[in-house]
């Protein structure tokens, strides 16, 4: 009678390839982690931006969005109509940088929808390598986020 199984050889090569596989794929996998956590960094302030224009529509009153500590993006914002809070973003994921123009430290909009500031601000990524999204309020309160690697109008706005 014959033993079936496998022998030890068999299955250190096995396990050899296994690692090798997975040894390749991981650094792989951590940049398509930082890539969405980018994309998803930007179009939450994106989306948090057209909140607070439509808030101030809405009640017909001043609506703010501004960082959670009053001073950094990265630790999340809050939106505001007058003394009411309407939402609250929590801190970004950790390698995520914001950087924004003069004027960027507040977002908000008067009762009308105009905006009081405009600008840029840049959301980067220290892990995912030049991956950059940029969201920009022009001066008749359109928001719009892109991604200054791949849209030539982004980069435009970017250096404007």
């Amino acid at each position: 009678m014959r033993n079936r199984g496998f022998t030890l050889i068999e299955l250190m090569v096995v396990l050899l390839i296994a690692g090798i596989v997975l040894a390749a794929g991981v650094p792989v996998l951590h940049n398509i982690i930082a890539d969405q956590q980018l994309i998803a960094a930007g179009n939450a302030f994106f989306h948090s931006t057209s909140l607070t224009r439509s808030e101030a529509l809405r009640h017909g009153r001043r609506a703010d969005m501004t960082p959670a500590d009053g001073r950094d993006w990265q630790n999340g914002w809050v939106i505001k109509v007058g003394e009411r809070t309407v939402m609250t973003q929590p801190p970004l994921p950790d390698g995520i940088t914001v950087a924004y123009t003069q004027g960027g430290e507040l977002v908000a909009y008067q009762p009308g929808g105009r905006p009081v500031t405009r600008g840029s601000w840049y959301f980067r990524s220290g892990g995912a390598g030049n991956a950059s999204r940029v969201v920009i309020i022009n001066f008749l309160g359109r928001v719009r986020v892109c991604n200054p690697l791949a849209d030539n109008s982004c980069a435009r706005a970017v250096e404007d």
